[in-house]
């Protein structure tokens, strides 16, 4: 490049530019074409409510008023069906609705984004259509031969002084078509308005990375958070994005859409939610990871995400202390936030009660990266096993043990089971199927006690379909090549996946917080709050939360986290809007606005292998393919997003005709 060449005014920097404003500019999530549809759905309501008194008042007379209007409309495409009359009318005024609202937004930046303006738009829209339609169409330019028109449908029809155009009659007819068209304009408006807000045009702050569905509340945000701040800003932060955190959040920031004196923030390690009952079909291919995992952001509307990893929190000065969870040091890019209302939703950890060579040498199934690497892992070991000769060690490559007979355990040695012995079938053939050695070690000497009797119909199933069944036993070491239980019995293996226990997350372990049970998790009150800080609310798998009807605590599965989730949020809603401190009430008056979480499980349901399952729902027992169904039903509708459900969904349709392949993606852990 010749530098010579550039001019001086290529080279000079922009003068007069106030940058700093640029940070109080909206940033516009602006679809025309969206705006034209949700304008197009609204006028097709609008359609049909403005003509439903004609139809619920039409005598059925082939030639009644309501009839002869549509007839009229459907002579000028030289039809006689009154239903291209009502088409006809839709379509011009729905056009004629997308032309009025293109040309408002072109001329004079109009935006529908509140009720008011909805109804403005739709009002003018409809007064445009009946200018420019019904009176030119209905009234003067077919008045003189509407007789005419009537006599072309039918030559032997006596017409009567109400199908002519009397003076009465116009008079009437304008009357009612003011009126259908006022009818039209306020569903177009209000509907239109109600889908920009919910689905369209938002307005997100360049300094809070937050947005607004109507531009009057981002600008008293800009005024009241930014340029003048509020005193009364009340600071939310949610930290954990699971089942508990993210349903906290989307409750909340619902509530809090309008509001500008409420901050909310939601604190994780992992950018994703992460759906976890689907963990163990992750692990054998079944369904993608991308499609079992959703970006927190997707969920963040009026909150703001930090992706982090929390240190410590400092309950007496209401602090939490973050760092990059990329970093390998944690004393860089430290941050701290502080809050007025805190929710505790980081999950637990796993539970190896103390025994430090089963956490070191055991795979867990808790994460993302857990189920990527179980998977890279076994295909590794078939590999290596196809690939020698000595059956002794082929055997003990192709030996897995799983440890744990709740649901995780139970669930992922169905599927290691499936996956290992078709993977064998079909890919590994210089593996004798007989060194094929997939085993379950259970504390106890029954299976999913959660479900009673329907355990021992999976201890039968998974035993029918060669999973060896441990019972009434413990893992009490492992080497790299050994796991030896307490029973005296030791199994050459170099694969033992640990799902036998959760306890309380170390940031929760390590604070200063009093009132924790023996695993580490949070004590709380019936609302779900902290029984030391009444500001901090706990829920899902770092919270003690009592069941009074059974006086055990309630087990930490999702659905429990969700329900604890909705009383959580109602609580803290209850909480910000309301304090005792500002609204003179004392504590027991506060409280009694809260709400005390007490749930009765629907159900619970597990997947077990060869498309059979066990479920216990409202007290009935389902086994077998249908639980398996119900299973998969369940699930599905319970990802966060429609296209997370269609994804998973294609997964699984796939999957029923063409099993998942060997191909090893590389994983770290």
């Amino acid at each position: 490049m010749d530098f010579k060449k550039i001019s001086h005014k290529q080279t000079q920097p922009v003068k007069d530019h106030n940058f700093a404003q640029d940070l109080y500019e909206p940033r516009v999530g602006f679809s025309l074409k969206r705006e034209i549809f949700f304008v197009t759905l609204a006028s097709i309501l609008g359609g049909v409510i403005m003509h439903l008194p004609s139809i619920l008042l039409d005598s059925g007379d082939n030639f009644s008023q309501y009839r002869i209007a549509l007839l009229v409309n459907a002579s000028l495409v030289n039809s006689n069906l009154p239903e291209v009359g009502f088409a006809l009318h839709m379509a011009v005024a729905t056009s004629i609705g997308i032309v009025t609202g293109v040309f408002l937004h072109k001329v004079i930046k109009f935006n529908i984004s509140q009720i008011r303006k909805g109804v403005a738009y739709g009002l003018f829209a409809g007064f445009i259509v009946f200018v420019v339609f019904a009176i030119p169409v209905s009234q003067l330019l077919l008045g003189p031969s509407r007789a005419e028109v009537l006599a072309g449908l039918d030559p032997n029809m006596v017409l009567d002084e109400s199908m002519v155009q009397t003076e009465q009659n116009i008079v009437s007819g304008i009357l009612y078509s003011i009126f259908i068209h006022v009818i039209w304009g306020f569903t177009v408006g209000i509907v239109s308005s109600l889908l920009t807000q919910k689905l369209g045009t938002n307005y997100r702050c360049r300094r809070c990375d937050i947005e607004f569905s109507r531009l009057n509340t981002y600008e008293d945000h800009i005024t009241y958070v930014h340029e003048n701040p509020s005193p009364a800003m009340k600071k939310i932060v949610i930290l954990g994005g699971g089942f508990a955190g993210v349903y906290v959040l989307k409750k909340i920031q619902k509530y809090f859409e309008n509001s500008v004196d409420t901050s909310i923030r939601i604190i994780s390690q992992d950018n994703f939610f992460l759906h976890t009952p689907m963990l163990p079909e992750l692990a054998t291919g079944r369904v993608e990871a991308r499609h079992i995992a959703t970006p927190i952001r997707a969920f963040c509307k009026r909150a703001r995400f930090h992706h982090a990893k929390v240190d410590s929190i400092d309950f007496e000065n209401k602090t939490v202390t973050t760092h990059d969870p990329d970093k390998l040091s944690p004393g860089e890019n430290m941050h701290n936030f502080e809050y007025d209302y805190l929710v505790l939703a980081m999950g637990g950890a796993n539970n190896f009660f103390g025994n430090q060579s089963v956490q070191k040498h055991c795979l867990t199934i808790k994460s993302l990266e857990d189920a990527l690497y179980i998977r890279d892992h076994i295909i590794t070991l078939l590999e290596k096993a196809d690939q020698i000769e000595d059956s002794t060690a082929k055997s003990n490559l192709a030996t897995f043990v799983v440890v744990g007979g709740g649901f995780s355990g139970v669930e992922i040695v169905g599927e290691i089971n499936d996956f290992v012995k078709y993977s064998v079938e079909k890919y590994y053939r210089n593996i004798n199927p007989k060194n094929i050695r997939i085993i379950l070690v259970s504390s106890s000497d029954v299976i999913l006690p959660e479900i009673g009797d329907l355990g021992g119909f999976a201890k039968e199933s998974l035993v029918k379909e060669g999973v060896n069944i441990i019972s009434n036993t413990k893992l009490v070491d492992v080497t790299d090549e050994m796991a030896i239980l307490n029973n005296g019995m030791s199994i050459p293996t170099k694969t033992v996946i640990w799902a036998a226990g959760v306890t309380g997350n170390p940031v929760i372990t390590n604070s200063n917080i009093q009132n924790r049970d023996k695993g580490g998790r949070i004590k709380v009150d019936p609302h779900l709050r902290s029984l030391d800080y009444p500001e901090v609310f706990a829920l899902g798998d770092c919270a003690s939360i009592t069941d009074t009807k059974t006086g055990k605590p309630y087990p930490p599965t999702a659905q429990h986290a969700i329900r604890q989730a909705y009383t959580a949020a109602n609580n803290l809603i209850a909480s910000v809007i309301a304090p005792a401190s500002q609204s003179g009430e004392n504590t027991a008056t506060t409280t009694t606005r809260l709400k005390s979480f007490d749930y009765v499980a629907k159900g619970s349901m597990a997947e077990i292998g060869n498309r059979n399952g066990v479920a216990l729902l409202f007290g009935f027992q389902v086994k077998g393919f249908l639980a398996w169904l119900i299973w998969k039903q369940y699930y599905l509708s319970a990802l966060p997003l429609a296209e997370k459900r269609i994804r998973v969904a294609i997964d699984w349709f796939v999957d029923l005709f063409v099993s998942s392949d060997v191909t090893k993606v590389t994983s770290k852990k």
